[in-house]
């Protein structure tokens, strides 16, 4: 994943489009399905739309054009798990490098979800840590699509570029549902 991260660039939130509200409900029932430590939330977009960080995410713009990256994230409660899978290929699709990350976290009435991120496999030239973290914010572009932004500037080393400060950190990761990716 971290290879494959280099792909994305940053984009500044669209002005005016900041969520409607965020507000934590307490659990009433803890055998409802939700992993221990894990509240419900109601987060809205600014639309007023309920938000649920569930399906598939891919990384838009990127440093490298050949590099891909999708995710798969589950939210459960204010709880979300995923799995990343990222890679850069060459001639003929064949895969070049490659990289496989989970990752757990909580998203907040903030609208921010700090992750911690395993390195699960990595065959990568730039190889990060097997244990770090990122913050990730929701937010909405000018269209309106919701994307999950890496909350550091470009160049800021934080989280999983601290875990190896000897590599370039690339740019933030920025991800959009793959139904809803704007164009390449």
């Amino acid at each position: 994943m971290m290879a494959a991260l280099t792909a994305c660039a940053s984009a500044p939130a669209a002005p005016g489009a900041s969520p409607s509200y965020a507000e934590p409900l307490p659990s009433l029932n803890p055998g409802r399905g939700l992993p221990p430590g894990c509240e419900t939330i109601d987060l809205r977009s600014p639309a007023g739309e309920r938000i649920d960080l569930t399906g598939e995410w891919a990384g838009s713009s990127g440093e490298l054009a050949n590099t891909i990256e999708r995710a798969w994230l589950n939210q459960i409660g204010d709880c979300v798990y995923g799995s990343v899978l990222g890679g850069t290929f060459v001639r003929d699709a064949e895969l070049e490098e490659a990289s496989l990350t989970n990752l757990s976290g909580r998203v907040g009435s903030d609208f921010r979800i700090d992750f911690e991120v395993v390195m699960v496999f990595q065959d990568a030239v730039f190889e990060f840590g097997e244990y770090s973290t990122m913050a990730m914010v929701i937010e909405w572009d000018a269209d309106g699509r919701i994307h999950l932004r890496e909350d550091r500037e470009p160049g800021d080393a934080a989280g999983r570029c601290i875990a190896n400060p000897q590599l370039y950190c690339p740019n933030p990761v920025i991800w959009y549902r793959v139904e809803e990716a704007p164009p390449s």
